[in-house]
């Protein structure tokens, strides 16, 4: 978002007050933890407040500077056009990729940001008026203003983050002091308000308002148009016209209009002119279209037929909705314009049109609307095509011949290869980034296998936890990026399984000299490709000592013949050596090798359900995960924005999506978990979950103040 000089200034003298906002915050927030819970609280979540109490004084000041620079890193990252996470270990650059612990922050932070702008919300639409005149806006929106309560929330929870590193305890303070803060917003908020007034800032308070992009607030439809007949129904209920009695049949319309008025087929031929003198102004997003309902008189006057003047009334009305949709783009509302005529001349020869909602002329509208509302920036050359392509369309059909249901059918097998084409088009420039993701699945997959599998064989093992931990751990990644990256065959793969082999006898040694002897003469081979392994994975140097270290204590303690000695008796190592000689029997060990066991692992197609967990979808949102198809678009939340994004892939196991965003060269991955997560919350929508006809049908009825 570019930012003019005069909301620069404003935006650096807001975050110059943040640190003593942030300062009253801390001691406010600090007094609400120490408020006394009796009975309200459980005993660990006392425990959370105690610590709290003792930590926020304490760092107080980490707080506030920590505050201060997230604001001003969320507004640079406005800036720049919304934040850009850093690309996990083997991804494209730039590849954001929203986990279930990424998610559950935003989902906190959208809560704290709703509990800031709670008390404020008037305050906040005042501020907006300001800043968009700031920013040179033709209309009023919360865009210009990269001060918004999501960024506060993010700060705090930043903030949050120095305080303390417990979870819960971080969520106790992000909802503390965004309660607290809402107060304190309320007041600065006020007060800019006042100062920018004071400075001869003239609010664009009668300026058309723009919400801010999200999703649409679903309303039950007044009139449900997937009802068959309900459009029909409408008929009667156009002003102007008499209503057929109870008893009367519906006079039918299985005919053309016989011997049409040459006034009618003028008035037609005049607005079909208009249109496409307007179609053909340099600026067609501004220019007002010609409408049905301007000349409705005239085209009432071309017939004298009851039915025919109804179905006049109705298109006239409904489009006059259509095109006054907000959430229909002001460039498409010219094409929707050029339709206006061509669905006239269909409605009066094709009773089909009022008795079915998926009649094709339907079809076709909703189908523009809804691709329409994909694209957020004018910019976007994804957007400039489809304006482009649609606009050529509808103009080849006000030059058919026959305007009937064929036409609108094959229009919308036209626009539906178009739009297939251009989702082809993002799949391809995103398939570097869905191969990338399909790999990490994949090493996911063979990584818990492995780990399962080591798990069954360190069962019976009495060994330290740090050494389990590695060894199901560290050591399964290691063994699962080599067999991806080298080949299950590959000698480096046998290297490591032969090591694991190495690793799992020395952690189960028998009590034998023969089995020391061999010990101490693998270790330093041993040792080194677990070194070679762990640098594969690029551990750093500390966690490998760590490693090493509790592996040497293991293998002292097994070193030692007869078992553990305690201090008083504990062995010299000359002593050792002489028991290792005097020892004759030794059993070799009985448990097939680890690495027979697992060279066809990687083969496997699927991974057992019951050791995968969540591998069958359960709930709702489970389902509705499931159900999406690519091509699909929706509202989504990510980084504390609405985001307009287009499902492009699905990985083969399904625990990867893709989806294409508003920045075209900026795709979004998101995990299963995560949307689930996000499905839960309600913070993933259809973006098509109203169709353009039924907000049509809505607005009619509504300005028509008819019963439903």
């Amino acid at each position: 978002m570019p930012i003019t000089a005069p909301l620069q200034q404003f935006i650096d003298d807001e975050l110059s007050r943040a640190p003593g906002i942030a300062e009253e915050t801390v001691r406010l927030t600090l007094a609400q933890l120490q408020q006394p819970r009796d009975g309200m609280l459980a005993p660990a979540e006392r425990e959370h407040y105690f610590e709290l109490t003792r930590a926020l004084p304490r760092l107080a000041s980490q707080f506030v500077h920590a505050f201060g620079e997230s604001l001003r890193q969320a507004v640079r990252s406005e800036a720049n056009g919304g934040p850009v996470a850093a690309s996990p270990p083997g991804m494209p650059r730039g590849l954001e990729l929203m986990d279930e612990t990424r998610v559950e922050i935003d989902i906190e932070v959208a809560g704290a940001a709703q509990l800031i702008a709670g008390q404020a919300d008037w305050e906040l639409r005042e501020l907006h008026t300001f800043t968009s005149t700031l920013a040179g806006y033709k209309h009023v929106g919360a865009d210009p203003n990269p001060l918004r309560p999501q960024a506060y929330a993010r700060a705090l929870w930043d903030a949050a983050c120095i305080v303390t590193a417990s979870v819960p305890q971080r969520t106790i303070l992000l909802r503390t002091a965004a309660g607290v803060l809402s107060g304190q917003m309320k007041k600065a908020w006020a007060a800019a308000s006042t100062r920018l007034e004071a400075q001869g800032i003239e609010p664009g308070l009668f300026r058309t308002v723009v919400l801010a992009h999200g999703p649409a607030v679903t309303r039950e439809p007044v009139v449900d148009v997937t009802r068959p007949g309900a459009l029909e129904g409408l008929l009667d209920h156009m002003p102007e016209t008499v209503a057929p009695a109870p008893d009367a049949p519906r006079p039918r319309r299985a005919r053309a209009m016989d011997g049409t008025s040459p006034a009618f087929e003028q008035a037609l031929a005049r607005i079909e002119s208009l249109l496409q003198r307007s179609n053909s102004s340099p600026d067609k997003a501004q220019a007002a279209s010609p409408r049905l309902s301007e000349h409705r008189d005239s085209l009432l006057a071309g017939t004298s037929e009851t039915v025919d003047r109804q179905i006049i009334e109705l298109l006239s009305r409904l489009f006059e909705s259509v095109l006054s949709d907000t959430r229909l783009p002001p460039a498409f509302r010219a094409v929707m314009a050029r339709l206006q005529v061509s669905a006239l001349r269909v409605a009066l020869v094709d009773p089909g049109m009022l008795e079915l909602h998926d009649h094709p002329v339907w079809q076709l509208m909703n189908r523009i609307g809804s691709a329409a509302e994909t694209y957020t920036h004018t910019t976007d050359p994804r957007w400039a095509a489809l304006l482009a392509y649609v606009e050529a369309l509808v103009e080849d059909m006000s030059r058919a011949p026959v305007q009937d249901a064929a036409l609108y059918r094959h229009s919308l097998s036209r626009l539906e290869a178009f739009l297939g084409e251009q989702l082809r088009e993002q799949q391809a420039r995103a398939q570097p980034v869905a191969a990338a993701l399909a790999r990490l699945e994949e090493r996911a997959h063979i990584e818990h296998q492995v780990s399962q599998r080591l798990t069954e064989q360190l069962a019976p093992v009495r060994t330290s936890a740090g050494v389990r931990r590695f060894v199901t751990g560290t050591w399964a990644k290691v063994i699962a990026e080599s067999m991806q990256r080298h080949g299950e065959k590959a000698d480096a793969t046998l290297e490591y399984l032969r090591a694991t082999d190495d690793l799992l006898w020395s952690l189960r040694l028998p009590d034998h000299p023969k089995s020391r002897q061999r010990l101490l003469a693998m270790l330093p081979a041993l040792l080194h490709r677990l070194r070679t392994g762990m640098s594969l994975l690029g551990v750093a140097e500390a966690e490998q000592q760590a490693v090493f270290e509790a592996l040497m204590a293991v293998h002292t303690e097994a070193l030692r013949p007869g078992g553990k000695a305690t201090a008083e008796t504990e062995p010299t190592p000359q002593e050792i050596v002489q028991r290792m000689r005097d020892e004759s029997t030794w059993e070799p060990p009985s448990r097939p090798p680890f690495s027979e066991s697992l060279i066809d692992l990687s083969s496997m197609e699927t991974v057992p359900a019951e050791v995968l967990p969540g591998a069958t979808p359960r709930g709702d949102a489970a389902s509705r995960v499931a159900a999406m198809a690519p091509g699909s678009r929706h509202h989504l939340f990510l980084n504390g924005r609405w985001k307009r994004v287009q499902l492009l892939w699905r990985s083969p196991q399904g625990e990867y999506l893709l989806f294409a965003g508003p920045d075209p060269t900026h795709p979004h991955s998101i995990t299963r978990r995560a949307l689930e997560r996000l499905t839960e919350e309600a913070l993933i929508k259809p973006l098509d979950d109203v169709s353009l006809v039924q907000r049509a049908v809505d607005s009619l009825m509504h300005r028509l103040a008819l019963p439903a």
